[in-house]
Order: structure tokens, then sequence, then C-alpha cells
């Protein structure tokens, strides 16, 4: 990455892999085509796996894709906005900007697989790439100092909305960096600001997804896309449930002419809704009989999930890239359509080549970015109240008993109630999302019918995203207040509307939803975990209320009574947590009768151990605990306990014993 100078910024990537006669000026640079890829025969072809996250399916209503439109000239459309955008500057600073000491750094490696590709892409030409455009853009007035833009790893965040395999990537995209304090510095007021600016409202500028080159027809098959309405895919036949979003702004000046789409343009102006309230169409649902065994990923499936990176980062470029082929693409967020290019061979095409077309790419996005800070930061200064507010606190008659030696009363009563109902509709509204059709969960091998009515199933909607472990991902979510079924098909001739069931649609609980089958596997020895626990009366501990699982995939989800927030919220810099003399007692007890029942927690630390608001602690994420733990490790951990509970800092200390986690046996899960 450039740090001031652009023989600096080459000289670490040149100095990896270099290829004689690279060019050095800015026409052989424009003109410059990468070698083909070619895949040895020895080498096996990569199996490509569902590309998308269970939540891909849940973006807003207003907020997914419904068109696709093919601009063959886009390619051509990107070059020559930027030769006449900034044709002045080009030529004034041709020699700084072009000037590469050594070669340009390109693989010729015959690894072809996606990672591969990903990172040949990202030690490559977008090096000097990054910097040209940074310094044309963000920075003109000081064009020698360090760029703002590079590729780089998704962040931390992301990462569970991500594909990173060897048919499919998404490890890497097109990031503004924030420069370390010294290079900041150099900066004057002006372009200090804008860099700081872009960081703050734009970081990440492109949704890439890199294939293998045996992915060809996949790029191909995305012209059959062009002028259709786009099959958005869902987890079932439902409507009604998505309330309007307003979309990020588009940038209005664009060196390139988009066609318009067909249909009125949309309001702006969208009322704020409560999270908590109902959703308003009580309906039949349909289930979409997949076999997860026979699937195999579309083109619709890769686009629908570029899609939702672009959205969850706010992106407006698209690239797909099988290491010979790429096609790019622009989002247009208000029409909700995704423009493609037409496929671009990358190692012959002209007018323009490789080199200028990419070059035209990096200065856009960011040029983009530019323009949208602007329409952000005034938007921002007339937002109104937040669409998705949390849903009003339960009251006090709703907290648990306090000292109940097992669950709750109000918690068995949540238990058996979800238990009445066949199916769990869950529906996910925080951030872009807002449910148009739900999550379907059933009970674990139970037989499904192909529709359910309005009595069958019990809708809840999930408000809030908690955090994510080595299981999955957790949320907070209640049932819906104002729309709750009376009773299903089952227990119909029963009365349902006892006086405590009216009070649950205002009680948080907590999903913990694991995605694939080796996180599947973890999570129902958690449930096995929990349900041991509670047989022997274990306190101290969430209550069990429910597991599930999704029809014909992995997904396995786990509800539990809320047991507040993870102690690790309130370490203070010294990673330092103060326990009440209250809570030092109870978490030695509730260890005390972990251990009696037989179970090795193996993973004290801060961040498994809940408080909520009255000060009262509970033990939580038993996925890595163990049934048979030897004598030494119950003493181990109890000692680990002490030290954590005295301040030591514990949370990097070791797993302690062995793992106990096997595959599910054939009986039913709770």
């Amino acid at each position: 990455m450039p740090n001031s100078s652009p023989s600096a910024s080459h000289s670490s990537a040149s100095s990896s892999s270099p290829e004689p006669g690279a060019p050095t000026h800015r026409e052989e640079f424009f003109d410059f085509n990468p070698p083909s890829l070619i895949r040895p025969r020895s080498q096996p072809v990569p199996v490509p796996s569902a590309p998308l996250h269970f939540l891909d399916t849940h973006l807003s209503e207003s907020l997914i894709l419904k068109h696709v439109e093919v601009l063959p000239s886009m390619h051509v459309e990107l070059f020559d906005g930027l030769v006449a955008s900034f044709s002045e500057a080009l030529d004034a600073r041709s020699d700084s900007l072009f000037q590469i000491d050594g070669s340009l750094p390109y693989r010729t490696d015959t690894d072809t697989d996606a990672i591969s590709i990903s990172n040949m892409r990202k030690l490559g030409i977008e090096i000097p790439l990054t910097w040209i455009a940074s310094s044309l853009v963000v920075h003109p007035s000081q064009p020698r100092l360090g760029g703002t833009l590079s590729w780089s790893g998704a962040p931390w965040d992301m990462r569970p909305y991500i594909i990173d395999e060897q048919y499919m990537s998404q490890d890497i995209a097109l990031y503004v960096r924030h420069p370390r304090p010294e290079e900041l510095g150099r900066f004057t007021g002006r372009n200090r600001d804008m860099v700081e600016r872009l960081y703050r409202h734009t970081r990440q500028l492109t949704s890439s997804m890199i294939f293998c080159t045996d992915a060809l027809p996949v790029l191909k098959d995305m012209s059959r896309l062009h002028g259709m309405k786009f099959p958005w895919r869902l987890d079932c036949q439902y409507s009604g449930a998505s309330r309007p979003r307003s979309p990020p702004p588009d940038a209005s000046d664009v060196p390139w002419t988009l066609p318009k789409v067909e249909g009125p343009r949309r309001s702006r102006r969208v009322r704020a809704h409560d999270a908590s309230k109902c959703i308003p169409v009580s309906q039949d649902i349909g289930v979409l009989a997949r076999s997860k065994d026979e699937y195999i990923p579309t083109c619709e499936d890769y686009i629908q999930k570029a899609w939702v990176t672009a959205v969850k980062v706010d992106a407006t470029f698209v690239i797909f890239d099988c290491g010979n082929f790429i096609r790019m693409g622009i989002r247009h967020r208000e029409r909700q359509t995704l423009f493609l290019s037409s496929l671009i061979d990358i190692r012959s095409c002209k007018d323009p080549a490789y080199g200028g077309l990419w070059t035209a790419f990096h200065v856009f996005a960011i040029a983009d970015a530019v323009q949208r800070v602007r329409l952000i930061e005034n938007s921002l200064l007339t937002k109104r109240k937040s669409t998705f507010d949390e849903p009003r606190r339960p009251s006090k008659r709703l907290k648990a008993d306090d000292g109940a030696a097992d669950m709750s009363s109000i918690d068995k009563t949540m238990a058996a109630y979800m238990d009445k109902f066949p199916v769990l509709a869950i529906f996910f509204r925080f951030d872009n999302l807002d449910s148009p059709a739900p999550l379907l969960l059933f009970e674990p091998d139970a037989e499904h019918r192909s529709h359910y009515g309005p009595t069958e199933y019990l809708k809840i909607i999930a408000y809030k995203r908690l955090g994510s472990g080595a299981v999955g991902d957790v949320y907070q979510a209640i049932i819906d207040p104002g729309n709750t079924p009376k009773a299903s098909s089952k227990t119909s001739k029963k009365k349902v509307a006892k006086e405590s069931e009216k009070d649950l649609p205002h009680r948080p609980f907590v999903l913990k939803i694991a995605p694939t089958d080796a996180r599947a596997r973890r999570l129902q020895h958690e449930v096995r975990i929990y349900k041991h626990l509670h047989d022997a009366g274990v306190s101290g501990i969430p209550s069990l209320l429910s597991f599930r699982e999704a029809l014909n995939t992995d997904l396995r989800v786990l509800m539990l009574s809320d047991a507040g927030r993870p102690l690790g919220q309130r370490m203070d810099s010294d990673r330092k947590i103060e326990l009440s003399p209250k809570a030092r007692v109870e978490l030695k007890s509730i260890l005390t009768a972990i251990h009696e029942a037989g179970v090795l927690h193996r993973d004290v630390r801060s961040w498994n151990i809940m408080e909520d608001e009255s000060g009262r602690v509970r033990f939580t994420d038993f996925d890595r605990s163990s049934l048979r733990g030897k004598p030494g490790d119950y003493q181990a951990e109890q000692e680990r306990l002490d030290r954590f509970i005295e301040g030591e800092y514990v949370d990097k200390d070791d797993i302690i014993g062995e793992d106990d986690v096997r595959r599910p046996r054939a009986a039913r899960a709770p």
C-alpha cells in the first residue's frame, strides 16, 4: 500500500513477483492486459456450495434487487468518462502517476481457485491503481501523498455474511483506509477532512465476488436476466410483512448513462415504526420444498449475494471476477436495479484494455463515494426517528422468580406456549432487514405439510443482533405482540388464553442460530447440556425454551430466556470488572452446582457470564461443555473462576478439558 510516493507504493509489491516488460507509462499502463490463467489438469475443479447466508433472504422489500439490466457499453463509457473528467490531471501528472519502479506486480501462477485469484488481485495491478485513484479524486492538490484506498480482507463483523472457499470468495473488497496519524498529518485541512469523512461514511466501496476460473458459465449466464424481474429467493411463500424503507442516496453526477427502469419513483418519506408492533397480515404460509442434497447454486444466487453485501456496506460498485473474465456492476438504490457490463475478457480486451478500464473503475468508485458523502451527511441532518425501535421493556411482574431452583414460572409458560405450534415463523427487523417472508422453524425430524394456516404458526420478531460466537449469531427477539395466534390445530380444544400468556409478547428472549452442519451439531450438544442441567435442578443458567430446525437445511435455532448482557461489556481499559459481593457468591455457587451435575463448562470467561438489570448472574454458552470431565479439570475450572472473581483477566486462557461434542442422536430433540 502506498505511503508517500509511487516508488514507495510499489517497492514491496514489485519485489514479490515481478513480470518483465510491464508498462511504465500512461499509454502502456492503459493498454495493459494480464496474462491468461490456466488450470492444470492435475488440479481438481472446486465444488460450489450454497452462497446465500440465511439472512440474505430477509432484506426489506424496498431494498431488495428487482431488476437486472445489461449495458454492453458500460466499460467503454467508464473509460471515456475517466478521460473526459480527468484529462487535464492525467496530462499534467502522467509521469508521476504512471511511472513504476521496475515492473507491475502481476502473478502468472497456475493457481486458479477463488482464494488464489483474490490474493493475486490484492497484490497485482490494483496496488498502483488505488494510489492513482486516490491522487486524482481525494487529494488532487497533494498527489504524491499516500493513498486512501486498499484492496483488503473483510472486517470481522462481515465475516459471518461472506463465503470464503475455493469456488467463490468474498474475502477482498476495495476499502477506504484510514491513514496512520503521521500520514494524515501531511494532508492539508480540506484533503484531511475529506479523508476522514470518507472513512466515516463510505468505508467499503465494492461488493466483490471472486470465482475460480471454472465458474465462467456462471458469469455468462447472467446475461439471461437482462430485462427480467429478478427472482429474489425467499424462505417461504408469504407477503405483506415488510414495511417501506428509504434507501441511501444515489450519486447524481455520474459519467455514464443509466437507462430508466419502468415504474414510478418511490417517495423518500417513510414513516418510522416500532419493531414490536404486530405484523399486519395473517395468512397461510406456503412451504417451499427444496432438498439441500440436490441444490446447485445458480447465477441468481450469486447476484443476490452480491446485492445483499452491497446493501449491507452501502456500496455502489459490484465485481464478478473469475480470473480471465469479469463483469462490472453498478447498484442503483432508488430503482432497485443492478446494471451489469457485458462479459469482458481481460486478457485481450481493447478500447479500453484492462489497465485503462480498471483505472476508470477505481477512480469512479471513489468519485461516487466522494459525491455520496455530501448526500449522506445532508440526509443525516434531516433523519427521522429510527425505523426500527426496540419494544418496551417487560413489566415487573414478568421478571423471573428470585432464587428459583429451576425454570421460572413465566419461562415454563413460554416454553409450553411455543411447543403448541408446529411452526415458528421468525421475522428479522433490524438494520436493513425487514423480512418479506419469515424463516420457518420446525420441530426436529417432524413431518411437514405444504401449507400452514394462521393459527398453526407463531410469529416471532428478532429485533436486535446481540453478537456472534463459535456456534453462530445471537439475536434478541419477542413474540409478535399484536397478532399472536390463539391456538394451533393440535391444541384447538384447549384453553390457551391464560392470563400469563397474554404477557408473553412483551418478554424478550434470545435466539441462537447455527447456520452450518458443524455448528448445528455443537448447538445440539448445547441443548443436551441444558436439558441435563435443568433435569438436575441447576439454577443460574438461562431457561431452555425451544429448539427448532429449518426445513431441508443445516440451520438450527436454540431459544433461551434472556439472561442479560455479558460481563465482558463492562470490562474497563485495564481489563477489570467490578463484581458485587452478591455476584461473587452466586458465581461460585452456580459453578459448584454445574460441577455437581457432572458438567464441565470448559470456557469460563467474562463473555460467557451474563448479568441482568437486577444484578443476577448466570452462566451461558455450554456448546463446548463436557459430561466427561476429569477430576483435575473441575478443580482447574473452579480456580479459574476464583481468579476471575479476584479481578484477573482470564478470557485468553486455554479451553479446559476435552471436547465432548458428537453427532446428534436420531431421537428428537426437545
